[in-house]
């Protein structure tokens, strides 16, 4: 594997010429109908100019380049696991004669940028809290099926197996946990849980892609870097802009003012992530903007989309709950189910292969947030009381996937 002048992987291929990978633009039908809903959130004119085009293409070959400066440091053993985790837990400064990509790397993520707001990254947190299971069900239902629907990301996912069948539960309990972490209070400071976590997470993400683009069975022309820029901007988008979209029609009030304070925290946990200024948005509209455009010039979904959302479906099966538990494996797998047909409806039902179903659930969850939620709003105290149970929780349903 060769580095670029940035230090981003490139192949050997993408080094001698830059031409936009195949999968740019690669389903424009499939893509258009996907992307109709979102685009009835973007204000103004939501299409994109050609210098957004040409943007998002480009970001298709951009990657990280400290996080892959220090993974390939790592790689080649002149970075240890040991020294990264020793600074992220104590700081760089703990580790002796600390090696330079280490010292970039920290460097970069250390200081907070100076448009970090502290209150809107409070603010932030507690309404993402105060949504409770039901952003757990947004995150899984809406956006991480949203992502399957795709298949931009769904060969590097298989590729891991940490997805699939038998691994999914644990998955999805490891990256509820990270968002929990994300949205608890302090978690965002230096050395609170979600900040080390996200930092983590970005250095796993550089190994990927150097893992994937060394084994040879990557195509860069075709498909872009493993873990581009174009990508980590949806996911982004995905945990933010989309995430509000979706759990408003859950029946969760979420003010204008709430959703930017919303904005504000994945605005900075994507900073931390390593994605790139242009994707960080500072409100829900230009979030949303930047979420169309990316459905918009993403390829349609392929096998690895439908084994991807059967293997997270059926997880519930799987689900070790507490109580009921043949009772509750059942109710929630068609519970979730429900949801999927709410956030995709049946054309997404049928690209990711799963059983069909209606969004009856809506009816239920949609009445009893907007009670709760309004009573919790004029009750003293009552927000407080909602997060610290939301909190409650989901902590028990991330154990329960766990099992």
């Amino acid at each position: 594997m060769m580095l670029s002048s940035e230090g981003t992987p490139v192949s050997s291929a993408a080094e001698t010429h830059t031409p936009v990978p195949r999968r740019f633009d690669l389903s424009p039908d499939w893509s258009r109908r996907a992307a109709r809903t979102m685009r009835r959130f973007v204000p103004g004119d939501p299409e994109p100019a050609p210098r957004e085009r040409e943007r998002q293409a480009a970001a298709l070959l951009r990657g990280d380049g400290p996080a892959d400066r220090l993974a390939e440091a790592i790689a080649r053993r002149e970075v240890s696991m040991r020294q990264f985790r020793t600074a992220l837990d104590l700081g760089i400064d703990a580790v002796p004669g600390a090696p330079a990509p280490l010292r970039e790397f920290f460097g970069h993520v250390g200081p907070r940028p100076g448009w970090v707001d502290e209150t809107l990254l409070r603010k932030g947190a507690e309404v993402c809290l105060e949504g409770g299971l039901a952003s757990l069900d947004v995150l899984g239902d809406s956006s991480l099926m949203g992502g399957y629907r795709s298949s931009a990301t769904t060969e590097v996912l298989v590729g891991t197996g940490r997805l699939l069948e038998g691994q999914v539960n644990r998955r999805v309990a490891e990256t509820s946990q990270w968002w929990l972490a994300c949205v608890r209070p302090g978690g965002m400071e230096r050395f609170g849980e979600g900040w080390k976590l996200t930092v983590h997470v970005r250095l796993m993400h550089a190994v990927v892609n150097r893992r994937v683009l060394e084994s040879g069975t990557w195509d860069v022309e075709d498909w872009g870097l493993p873990v581009n820029q174009f990508d980590r901007a949806g996911t982004l988008a995905l945990f933010s802009s989309s995430y509000l979209v979706s759990l408003r029609a859950l029946g969760v009030p979420v003010t204008r003012a709430e959703g930017d304070a919303v904005m504000h925290l994945w605005r900075y946990v994507g900073w931390l992530m390593g994605v790139d200024a242009h994707w960080l948005a500072e409100t829900e509209g230009e979030g949303r903007r930047n979420f169309y455009h990316a459905m918009l010039l993403s390829p349609g979904p392929d096998e690895s989309s439908r084994v991807l959302a059967g293997a997270l479906a059926r997880s519930y099966l799987r689900t070790r709950f507490r109580r009921l538990r043949r009772i509750r494996q059942h109710w929630e797998y068609r519970r979730h189910l429900s949801l999927v047909a709410l956030f995709h409806g049946r054309a997404g039902m049928a690209e990711l292969g799963l059983p069909s179903s209606t969004p009856w659930y809506a009816a239920v969850a949609v009445p009893w947030n907007l009670v709760r939620h309004g009573v919790a709003r004029t009750v003293p105290g009552g927000r407080r009381r909602l997060r610290a149970r939301a909190d409650r929780r989901i902590a028990a349903r991330i154990a329960e996937y766990r099992g």
